[in-house]
């Protein structure tokens, strides 16, 4: 494919359509930071706004392969469990994301699509999750959590964080010329 560098982004070039390889690339590191920057943000928003304990997002997490109560899970376990699974579910989800951005050009034209694109499956996310995904694996106790709080972490500390990230190393799609 041949590029050409954009004027005033010489690290951004102009391309048709970004490969599987640079999508899976930047989907995992895009899902490891928005999964990192979710997780900080569910632990600290958990305990300050509902005083839950910092450990219990990692209970939770641990809770879908575990498929125990979160808060029956001894810590020692909860930790790399919780950590693994999140981590595990991040790098999905942002590959995901990164896929379908990478093939769809419209996705692509303006930095701001890019970030709202990835915006709108953060919220996606967070219905299936909760309203899909939850009574199909028989985790009722994620119904427990607070449904707005789980929105904002979802939508915009894991789907705006990965839109942005995306937004700084996407290729552009070259806009026709006028």
């Amino acid at each position: 494919m041949a590029s050409t560098e954009h004027v005033g982004q010489p690290h951004r070039s102009w391309i048709e359509q970004p490969d599987v390889r640079w999508a899976v690339t930047h989907g995992v590191i895009g899902g490891i930071i928005s999964g990192i920057v979710f997780a900080i943000a569910e632990i600290l928003g958990g305990h300050w706004i509902s005083g839950d304990p910092y450990i219990m997002p990692f209970k939770a997490y641990a809770s879908l392969p575990l498929g125990k109560m979160p808060p029956t899970i001894a810590t020692s376990t909860a930790i790399p469990v919780g950590l693994i699974t999140h981590l595990i579910l991040s790098i999905l989800f942002g590959v995901i994301v990164a896929l379908i951005v990478s093939s769809i050009p419209a996705l692509r034209t303006a930095p701001v699509v890019t970030v709202i694109a990835a915006t709108v499956f953060g919220f996606a996310l967070w219905i299936v999750n909760f309203y899909v995904l939850v009574p199909l694996i028989n985790r009722p106790w994620f119904k427990m959590a607070p449904a707005g709080q789980q929105f904002f972490y979802h939508t915009f500390f894991f789907g705006t964080v990965l839109g942005l990230y995306l937004m700084l190393v996407l290729p552009l799609v070259r806009q026709p010329e006028a």
